[in-house]
């Protein structure tokens, strides 16, 4: 078993550096903004820092790294490990606090923590098969956070709104790549090792089988995103053909000049 050492300094910093993001962007880059979308930006910014620097610091160190699912993690994998535990740890917070009842990111975010924080804490071993995996599903969080961020705020200024259409199918791409394409490739490559009891030595069983059902649970909720991007990209499209505008409008008209001629209709029954 790893050391149970749970206030290490690199875990505590980080906690303190995610929440003071969280708070200087509510209280500076958003403070114009209202009600829960204050909010949700300033998390939203947190989520751009993390996910830019755990993919650069993740993403190297597991292409750095022998292929070896059952090793011992390094110190720099634990630490590393501390640092999106924290993360994701501040972020639960927020939305326990703010948005209880988005079910998908709060059970997202339980799962996400507990594997790293089994990992890192309670049987020293995995750390490769943990950063593989944020790394591949934070790789698109700055863009994501960013089209997040003008999806809010897109009716209060233009540019927003510019950006959030101009992203939006690239975002709504990239995303599917790495949540349909690399992310189940990815868990089946993990899950086919552990099943297979290759790391039964050093990670218990039953700790292996909840780590893949987190996993495969992780994918579920990407299918529904990708679904939800893709139904709202299209629906976006076909409200710009050619016509659309017109149809639109001519069916409003119609039915305006019914609500008239049922009013006049009134008048002279009275």
């Amino acid at each position: 078993m790893a050391s149970l050492d749970l206030w290490s300094p690199v875990l505590l910093y980080s906690v303190a550096l995610f929440a003071a993001i969280y708070g200087i962007s509510y209280q500076t880059l958003f403070r114009k903004w209202r009600g829960i979308k204050r909010y949700e930006a300033a998390s939203c910014a947190v989520s751009i820092i993390h996910g830019t620097t755990i993919t650069a610091l993740a993403g190297y160190n597991a292409w750095q790294s022998p292929w070896d699912l059952a090793a011992p993690n390094s110190a720099t994998q634990n630490k590393i490990l501390e640092y999106s535990t924290a993360y994701f740890l501040v972020d639960l917070a927020h939305y326990l606090l703010v948005a209880p009842g988005d079910y998908l990111f709060v059970l997202h975010h339980i799962a996400t923590s507990s594997y790293m924080i089994s990992c890192r804490y309670f049987v020293g071993h995995g750390a490769l098969s943990a950063m593989a995996m944020v790394a591949v599903g934070e790789a698109t969080s700055p863009f994501q956070n960013i089209w997040t961020i003008c999806r809010m705020g897109r009716d209060i200024s233009p540019a927003m709104k510019t950006v959030y259409e101009r992203l939006s199918p690239f975002f709504t791409v990239i995303f599917t790549v790495f949540r349909v394409g690399l992310g189940p490739v990815l868990v089946f490559r993990i899950s086919k090792f552990y099943l297979s009891g290759a790391a039964d030595g050093v990670i218990p069983r039953l700790l292996v089988r909840c780590w893949m059902a987190k996993s495969a649970l992780a994918l579920v909720g990407s299918l529904v995103w990708v679904y939800k991007l893709w139904a709202g990209l299209i629906k976006f499209y076909a409200s710009k053909k050619p016509g659309t505008k017109i149809r639109r409008a001519a069916k409003s008209f119609e039915v305006e000049r019914k609500k008239q001629l049922l009013n006049d209709e009134a008048v002279k029954e009275n």
